[in-house]
C-alpha cells in the first residue's frame, strides 16, 4: 500500500469529482477509495479548506472533509513541532502554507500530490508524476 500527502487543490478537485492533475494523481485517490492507498491530509490543508469555503471560493467544507477521513485510507496529520522544524529547512518554497504541506510530505518521507509549480520544483520533496 502506497501513501501520499495531498495538497489542498488536489483534495478539493477529487472531492468535487474533477480529475486530479493527471492520471497517476487521480488514480492515487481512486485507489485510496478502494483501500489500496493512503492519502495523508495535513492540518494546514484542512485550515485552507475551512478558509476557502468561508470565502465562497470552494464548495467543499470542513465537515465533508471530516467525513472523508472516516475511512482509514484518508488520514489527518497534525501540525507538529517536528514538521515545523522540517519546514524551516525548506528554502525553495516561499509561501508558508505550501511549505508546511511540503514539510509534511518530507517529514513522513512520502511523495506529495500537487500541481503547485514551486512545490514541483522544490529539491526538498518528491511528488507523484
Amino acid at each position: 500500500m502506497n501513501s501520499f500527502v495531498t495538497d489542498t487543490q488536489a483534495l478539493v478537485k477529487f472531492m468535487v469529482g474533477r480529475k486530479v492533475i493527471n492520471d497517476a494523481c487521480h488514480q492515487a485517490f481512486l485507489d485510496a477509495d478502494q483501500g489500496k492507498n493512503v492519502i495523508i491530509i495535513p492540518a494546514i490543508v484542512l485550515m485552507e479548506v475551512m478558509y476557502l469555503f468561508e470565502k465562497n471560493r470552494i464548495d467543499v467544507d470542513l465537515f465533508q472533509t471530516e467525513k472523508l477521513m472516516q475511512s482509514e485510507n484518508y488520514q489527518f496529520e497534525p501540525l507538529s513541532l517536528e514538521i515545523l522544524k522540517v519546514a524551516s529547512e525548506i528554502t525553495d518554497i516561499p509561501e508558508l502554507h505550501d511549505r508546511l504541506i511540503a514539510a509534511t510530505a518530507r517529514y513522513l518521507d512520502i511523495p506529495i500530490i500537487t500541481n503547485d509549480p514551486e512545490i514541483l520544483e522544490s529539491s526538498f520533496v518528491a511528488h507523484l508524476k
